[in-house]
């Protein structure tokens, strides 16, 4: 399937062929699984076992020391033989628990529990969601019971569901909500129940059966709203532009479908986060599918299972073509905030060298807030930080146009994003 993705700004597109995919169901249990403890935005989660501790399927081996880190969860049974640091799929590192597969399961295979939210006080849902180890995969990673909480302290917030995908590349939050629509309306409504709000937003860029929607958002109110189809249009300062006037200043929760259904099994469930549904595809790998996989499988073990590699890898990009991350280690473990993972070929990605800026001025024709990436970045490179320079930094998007139409392959917008991830002040003059 040829699909054409148009830029927001400009006449620019770019074209991405990918397959449709199956849901191909479980993949093949790993037989070591690394589980990272840094698994969101936040420092990483401590250990509570130790070393040679046999662990269940689903026991708790790591919590943060301050409320905001997520709960790390073991994904299979089996004895922890060491921890280990390791690279992790955003391109950082964590400490990891290397648990050796072994012992019987105490939720895959056994008969699902059904628990009723409507009929549970707030309280016990937040409860819910932070023991079972939720994280928002939104835009950055951080545990939902976070925003939760973040929320309740203000106003009348708002819940925005977004039911496509951040970047179009990826695809799988758009079949996530094709396959289990009433799975992620169901975890956006119990959401609700939680801030103790009636209504949700449920932002789309395609025709939906809007009863179908609002059928599964009982006892909540649902409201449909639509967006076109340029790029970017999923990110949480477009989405706000189209809220009712009323609501855009007020301070809301946004999800998505990957959210949405780990917030359901959580919750209705019982289930803690052991999994997450990734979606392989690229032309150096042989089958294209969506699996159900385990945290801490190695991205060895899901080619393999794809079919293996077809062809000698470029490079391997997890989250997306535009805005993700290029991995080298196939050691690199699936965590909770995984969606896709691209096995790219040199005929779709050949090597490239960077070039020095030819002040083409595409990246400036492209960025949909109005900002000029080069010289942000030239800023930066010189240590020149100006008052107004931090305030277009703080604006960027981070949403890679600048990025692929950069004739000299300058990596503009990851630039801007390590440099406003680091801290920056404005320089001595």
């Amino acid at each position: 399937m040829t699909r054409f993705i148009r830029f927001r700004r400009s006449m620019e597109t770019i074209t991405v062929t990918q397959p449709v995919p199956d849901i191909s169901g479980n993949a093949f249990l790993p037989p070591v699984a690394l589980v990272p403890f840094r698994q969101d935005s936040h420092d990483s989660a401590h250990p509570v076992v130790t070393e040679g501790t046999r662990v269940k399927e689903g026991q708790l081996i790591a919590r943060g020391t301050a409320p905001a880190t997520s709960r790390i969860h073991a994904p299979v049974p089996g004895m922890i033989r060491s921890f280990k640091k390791i690279s992790c799929p955003d391109g950082g590192t964590s400490t990891a628990a290397e648990i050796l597969l072994s012992g019987s399961f105490d939720i895959l295979g056994r008969k699902e529990e059904n628990f009723s939210w409507k009929t549970s006080p707030e309280s016990e849902i937040i409860r819910i969601l932070e023991d079972k180890g939720v994280v928002s995969t939104f835009e950055e990673p951080v545990p939902l019971v976070e925003l939760i909480r973040d929320a309740k302290k203000q106003k009348k917030p708002v819940i925005l569901v977004r039911l496509f995908d951040l970047d179009p590349t990826c695809q799988l939050d758009s079949i996530l909500f094709k396959e289990f629509p009433d799975k992620v309306v169901e975890g956006a409504a119990l959401i609700a129940k939680a801030l103790n709000i009636r209504s949700l937003y449920f932002v789309t860029d395609q025709d939906l059966d809007t009863g179908a929607i609002t059928r599964a958002a009982e006892p909540m109110e649902a409201v449909i709203l639509k967006t076109d189809t340029r790029y970017p249009s999923g990110n949480r300062k477009q989405l706000v532009k189209i809220l009712p006037e009323a609501e855009q200043n007020r301070p809301g929760i946004f999800l998505d479908p990957s959210t949405a259904i780990t917030a359901y099994e959580a919750v209705v469930h019982n289930k803690p986060v052991v999994y997450r549904y990734v979606f392989v595809s690229g032309p150096a790998v042989a089958r294209t599918s969506i699996l159900k996989v385990r945290i801490g499988t190695t991205l060895a073990a899901l080619i393999q299972e794809s079919g293996g590699f077809t062809s000698p890898p470029s490079r391997i990009i997890t989250n997306g073509l535009i805005t993700g991350t290029a991995v080298q280690d196939l050691s690199t473990p699936i965590t909770k905030t995984t969606k896709s993972v691209h096995i790219m070929d040199k005929e779709s990605c050949p090597d490239y060298t960077v070039h020095d800026c030819i002040h083409c001025g595409r990246c400036l024709q492209v960025c949909p807030v109005y900002i000029d990436p080069m010289e942000l970045v030239e800023v930066i490179k010189n240590k020149k930080i100006r008052q107004k320079h931090i305030r277009s930094i703080e604006s960027c998007q981070h949403c890679g146009c600048c990025t692929m139409v950069c004739p000299s392959r300058i990596p503009l917008h990851h630039i801007l994003k390590n440099a406003r991830e680091a801290g920056f002040r404005e320089e001595d003059k």
